[in-house]
């Protein structure tokens, strides 16, 4: 009886002391409430949330930088000394929330921040139209293009260092599509804000993939140069068959398709008498697709950007890679481009009246580069990250159809030529996925953990080499694959089963 009474008092003390700590981690974390952290920060809630299945206990903080960049804070109880920001997508206007939780899972105090404007109110580019309803609409444009995520990273911190009384030791960044370009602008303009990045298919020239858009909708979205999306299943065939063995193996993949030759004038089946059919490709239809794959150009054949690398035509559950993005009625490439034309591009702006067809690719695209230089990620100048021991892993989808991986490949080239193979290599790492779709999807190993080996990287000075990539259907994994560093590429050895990485190694293709 005695035994029984001391334990129940013991489990009586246990409970007592877990309230006691609870309500302490609960008044610690209201006390953010009235905490100063400078005159542009309000900060509207602070609460401790009970762990559930999904998180762990935390404090979570919602707030605004002024004047409108609203952000939230998640502090874990049990806390790894590490902070863990995430970028979002498109033209942002909401908090990434879902994504916080995979650093907070792992006991990282998180970050967000939805830019400085929200896109329910305001959709796609029309946060920064000049208007008398929105008279913040400079300042947006500014806080989309770098400002407000370097604010809330600023902020964060010291929210963090207010709860714990003390700063993290180490900073992460991890971001795809616009988290990618966010990412990158905060390597290049704010190096001191992180240590480590994982940049993954970063739209980091966007006034000109904005561009592109455009470009791709004239190419195949007007009169009889349409193609429906029904006609894909016969372009993707006629690419693969033409792609898919030119680097020894025809394994429904192509691993860089930059070394194929498919020409749409000559490798498609031609429309008899130019009437149009399901089976056939016409004229009008033929030079329009070529021209998305030549890329954009001017009257004098100047390219101006690159065009659509071959693969991202090949449709996964019934979903063409090109779906919503080139072909049919143009999609979200060129809804993302008109409207960047319409409110950011421009000074004076176009306005709301403006549409892509009045775009000139003569004319036009020299007065957009002012706001590029404020918006574009694309200094090559990385050596105040790499002096200060920060660390990149950096990877696209081959075939992404959404955001150019072209456009990373040419980034990273420009650090190697402006910093230096071996330098740029010891802080920096480029991976290109072959058949991966917009930042995940597609035919490819699109699976990968590219945040341990950052942080093997920036904790321990452990360089990644090979990555371990993965393709998952119905929850089982059909297909393994080396992601090499770029230049390196997987390549087939000769036996071997070839869904298993162990039968490939990593060469250059050039």
């Amino acid at each position: 009886m005695i035994a029984k009474s001391l334990a129940r008092i013991f489990m009586l003390s246990l409970v007592s002391l877990s309230t006691q700590t609870a309500f302490a981690d609960g008044a610690k974390c209201a006390a953010l409430l009235s905490a100063s952290f400078g005159a542009e920060v309000k900060i509207e809630s602070a609460m401790l949330v009970a762990a559930t299945t999904q998180v762990p206990e935390h404090c979570d903080v919602r707030g605004v930088i002024l004047p409108e960049a609203k952000f939230a804070v998640k502090l874990p109880t049990a806390w790894n000394q590490r902070f863990y920001m995430v970028g979002g997508g498109g033209f942002a206007g909401q908090l990434s929330l879902d994504p916080m939780n995979t650093g907070l899972q792992q006991g990282y105090a998180t970050a967000t921040t939805d830019t400085g404007h929200n896109a329910a109110k305001e959709p796609l580019g029309t946060f920064a139209e000049r208007r008398a309803n929105n008279p913040n609409a400079d300042r947006k444009k500014l806080d989309y293009a770098y400002l407000a995520v370097h604010n809330t990273a600023v902020l964060a911190k010291q929210i963090i260092n207010a709860y714990y009384r003390s700063t993290p030791k180490y900073s992460y960044w991890v971001g795809c599509s616009t988290g990618g370009r966010q990412g990158l602008m905060e390597a290049q303009r704010y190096p001191e804000d992180f240590d480590g990045y994982v940049i993954g298919a970063p739209v980091l020239k966007i006034s000109h993939e904005g561009m592109r858009g455009i470009w791709n909708a004239q190419a195949l979205s007007m009169g009889a140069s349409a193609i429906a999306y029904d006609k894909l299943p016969m372009l993707a065939e006629a690419v693969y068959k033409k792609c898919d063995d030119v680097d020894g193996l025809k394994d429904g993949l192509i691993t860089d398709p930059r070394r194929c030759r498919f020409d749409p004038l000559k490798d498609l089946p031609k429309c008899a008498n130019e009437v149009a059919g399901k089976d056939c490709f016409t004229t009008a239809q033929r030079e329009g697709l070529q021209k998305v794959y030549n890329g954009v150009r001017n009257a004098k054949g100047k390219l101006l950007y690159p065009g659509q690398p071959l693969g991202a035509e090949v449709a996964v559950n019934g979903r063409s890679g090109w779906m919503g993005s080139i072909g049919g009625d143009g999609g979200m490439g060129l809804g993302f481009g008109e409207t960047f034309m319409r409110f950011l591009a421009f000074e004076p702006q176009r306005g709301k009246d403006w549409n892509w067809k009045q775009f000139n690719f003569d004319t036009d695209p020299p007065q957009m580069a002012a706001f590029a230089k404020v918006i574009d990620a694309t200094n090559p100048d990385l050596s105040p990250l790499k002096k200060r021991g920060g660390k990149i892993i950096h990877y696209h989808g081959w075939a992404d159809a959404l955001v150019n991986p072209q456009m990373s490949v040419d980034y990273y080239e420009s650090v190697l030529k402006k910093m230096g193979a071996r330098q740029t290599k010891e802080f920096y790492k480029l991976y290109m996925i072959p058949g991966m779709f917009h930042c995940a999807g597609g035919v490819g190993c699109n699976r990968a953990d590219w945040f341990t080996p950052l942080v093997e990287w920036v904790e321990k000075g452990i360089a990644p080499d090979i990555l371990n990539g993965a393709r998952v259907v119905n929850g089982a994994t059909v297909m393994t694959r080396p992601h090499c560093a770029y230049p390196l590429a997987p390549k087939y050895k000769g036996s071997g089963d070839p869904s298993q990485a162990e039968n490939f190694t990593c060469v250059n293709l050039k």
